[in-house]
């Protein structure tokens, strides 16, 4: 240990003359303070350790540095040069941050006055078990542009009135999301109640690529860590100035997680995640509620080929108001008949009204209002696989209570215990991670759907073919696993490896 030096040797005009008393500050016995002090509650904090070079991190500072005197130095500023109550005079401290020198601006890092900290000092309770920090010595410095950050640190770390410095942190990304796609059972072979959609993406195009998939609705959170492709130039098809009547970014975030998630290692995939993807706003603030105006807009935005997926539901006429698909509108079934004799695949949510839509009283011969078909497709909601992560009491394939039915419902999907992203009953790591196990209706269910027809059509794509929206319609149906149990028609859950092999026969 250095002995004590004399006040002629702190005003020395050598830099290294100054730094040598400045090591040996931390030896000195203390005195009484000048200024009031902060505690002495409890054992006291021991030093920490200085490292003798500083080595930058990733998530170190390039700019700032936080530095704390030792305990009763007390630095204060004094017309923005440092100054101790205590050992007087800083000129080292002051040859860093004064000037020229490689320190722009030195300010306390608590931004609290005194009186405050003094005041919260005064507030440790005797059973604390430790002192309490003094506060006021805490400072936070700014290094001038082009000076080495890392010199100014050595040298604040060998003065001894510096208990310790170091670069400030830098904000850390937010833990990663756990990996969920392994309870997309959804995804799994048709014996195990899903779609095989990861068979699908063993073949060129089945995950999607060279396919434009789009979701009319709202209530999309495009900042999602895992939907990266709703922030690329393009993915935002507007109809008027997007407005959303809920206020919500869950529904049209768990929509798009699958279809589109980011392959990533993180929260879930979605089972075409090579497709582009798309959105267009059901709402706008010019009309308000502008469904026809918004699958017309997406319609010319789409090749043959293409996927919409219309994530909406309508009322059904007096007597029969519960929900139903959105071609009960007329407008919008026109808009819809457009669609799809441009080739594009239109795949519609049959609703979570429990309307048969083979009750001619209400919806007329075929459903909607005796016109022809459209040629969309429309999903039911049917039974999922119970697993350990949600069960449900229907069975496999069968009817959920809820969703709507008749023959008009061409195809089926998992009408709850879907896992995508939003919500956050399954993970919730801030507003952009969060995650579901239970998303349910004909909403969990149409996605699905429309995952196998964009898988579909890729594939479709790669060998040459081009399928019709009734081809594709009638592909699904034709090859998918048979509803089980009554309650009314939903059609067959799809089936990717039975119908690409079907694909095969195709030309």
């Amino acid at each position: 240990m250095r002995s004590k030096p004399s006040p002629a040797r702190i005003h020395s005009a050598s830099l290294l003359r100054l730094l040598l008393p400045c090591l040996a500050i931390a030896a000195m016995p203390a005195v009484a303070p000048l200024a009031a002090p902060l505690s002495n509650v409890g054992a006291p904090q021991s030093l920490m350790a200085k490292p003798g070079k500083t080595e930058l991190g990733r998530y170190d500072s390039r700019e700032y540095i936080e530095v704390k005197f030792v305990r009763d130095s007390q630095v204060r500023l004094q017309g923005g040069r440092p100054t101790s109550a205590k050992y007087g005079r800083l000129a080292a401290l002051e040859s860093l941050a004064g000037g020229a020198g490689p320190v722009s601006n030195m300010e306390p890092l608590f931004r609290a006055d005194h009186a405050t900290l003094t005041a919260l000092s005064k507030s440790a309770q005797a059973q604390a078990g430790s002192e309490q920090p003094d506060l006021s010595q805490w400072f936070r410095l700014k290094v001038r542009p082009g000076q080495d950050i890392r010199r100014v640190i050595d040298e604040l770390n060998a003065m001894s009135i510096v208990e310790i410095a170091y670069p400030a942190p830098l904000p850390m990304p937010l833990p990663a999301s756990p990996a969920y796609d392994g309870n997309q059972y959804y995804k799994l072979p048709a014996a195990q109640n899903g779609i095989d959609s990861d068979y699908a993406r063993t073949q060129p195009g089945g995950n999607g690529s060279g396919v434009r998939v789009l979701d009319i609705e709202y209530s999309w959170n495009t900042n999602h860590e895992d939907l990266s492709k709703l922030r690329l130039a393009g993915a935002q098809v507007r109809n008027g100035t997007p407005r959303d009547p809920f206020n919500d970014n869950h529904h049209g975030t768990a929509v798009m997680g699958e279809l589109i998630a980011d392959a990533n290692g993180i929260g879930v995939t979605g089972l075409v995640s090579g497709a582009s993807a798309h959105y267009t706003n059901a709402m706008n603030t010019e009309r308000g509620y502008d469904l026809a105006n918004a699958i017309l807009t997406a319609a010319g935005f789409l090749r043959a080929g293409d996927v919409m997926l219309l994530e909406q539901q309508a009322a059904g006429p007096s007597g029969c108001s519960n929900y139903v698909p959105v071609e009960w509108t007329p407008s919008v079934y026109d808009a819809i008949v457009v669609a799809t004799n441009k080739g594009v695949h239109v795949v519609q949510a049959g609703g979570n009204g429990n309307m048969n839509l083979d009750n001619t009283a209400c919806f007329g011969s075929p459903f909607p209002r005796s016109r022809p078909d459209s040629g969309s497709i429309i999903v039911g909601a049917g039974g999922p696989r119970s697993n350990a992560w949600c069960s449900d009491t229907v069975a496999e394939r069968a009817k959920q209570p809820f969703s709507t039915y008749g023959r008009r419902i061409n195809v089926q999907a998992w009408g709850r215990c879907v896992t995508s992203t939003g919500y956050g009953g399954l993970y919730n790591g801030g507003v952009n991670a969060r995650y579901t196990k239970t998303f349910s209706g004909t909403s969990s269910a149409s996605p699905i759907v429309a995952s196998a027809v964009v898988a579909l059509s890729g594939i479709a794509r790669q060998r040459g073919i081009t399928l019709t929206p009734r081809q594709m319609r009638d592909l699904l149906m034709t090859t998918g696993t048979p509803q089980t149990g009554s309650g009314g028609q939903i059609g067959p859950l799809p089936d990717l490896r039975a119908a690409i092999a079907r694909l095969g026969t195709m030309r």
